[in-house]
């Protein structure tokens, strides 16, 4: 793969250009009985009426201990449901923590052809994402790479996002082009392919890779370029880097 260049004129010391692309019951009346047998009855009903009153404080007691443990194992277990509560949300917080993990990297690159600094800054593991290779697929991941490029003054054209890229089964992948607004959304600048002309420039790459690792092996690669209107080229230029664990 190549791409075309525009030399640049030494007298106009200017740099040129790469082409880089959510129950009732019934009552009786009671039989008459011999005086004797009445008050006896009385005393039995007084003894009765007083068992019965002693029956009434117990029930009483018991109802106020009853009443009295139910309400302490209520207040244990509403506390019980706010332990649980607790750690339900802890456990929130620690899987919040795995998801976005940033990783900082620090490898840099000097294209010895271009003069382009190229620096892999960190990156963002575990992101959410919507992108369409994630569905039903619990082996990817969404990775948000953080590069730097400063910009040599020997030729022109971008530094383009299709440039870096990430091992994936054997095979390398790169730009994820419509997982940019989940990334924007996310809080992240997003790296556009900067003219070289325009200086340095800073941001992020979404890479999806449909088999992740603990680490991952990740490359920078400036194609083969052509100096339009000459028959010289420039060589390709390759820069290799690892992502760690989160």
């Amino acid at each position: 793969m190549s791409r075309t260049i525009i030399a640049r004129g030494a007298a106009l010391a200017a740099a040129t250009m790469l082409a880089l692309t959510a129950c009732g019951g019934t009552e009786e009346a009671p039989a008459e009985q011999p005086a004797g047998a009445a008050e006896q009855e009385a005393e039995q009903d007084d003894t009765a009426g007083d068992d019965a009153e002693g029956d009434a404080e117990e029930s009483d007691t018991a109802e106020d201990t009853e009443g009295t443990e139910d309400a302490e194992d209520a207040a244990d277990g509403g506390d019980d449901a706010a332990a649980e509560g607790d750690d339900a949300s802890e456990g929130g917080d620690t899987a919040g923590a795995e998801a976005g993990a940033v990783v900082e990297i620090g490898t840099e690159f000097t294209d010895e052809e271009t003069g382009d600094v190229i620096t892999i800054v960190s990156a963002v593991r575990g992101n959410d994402t919507e992108y369409y290779l994630a569905n039903d697929n619990p082996d990817g991941e969404m990775i948000y790479l953080e590069v730097s490029v400063t910009p040599g003054n020997t030729y022109g054209g971008v530094v383009s996002q299709r440039d870096f890229s990430l091992e994936d089964g054997g095979e390398e992948v790169n730009y994820a082009a419509s997982a940019d607004d989940e990334m924007i959304e996310a809080g992240y600048d997003y790296f556009d392919g900067p003219s070289r002309r325009d200086g340095e420039a800073t941001g992020y790459i979404p890479i999806y890779v449909e088999t992740t690792g603990d680490t991952l092996k990740g490359s920078y690669v400036r194609p083969e370029m052509k100096i339009l209107g000459e028959d010289e080229t420039v060589p390709e230029f390759r820069g290799e880097f690892e992502i760690p664990a989160a």
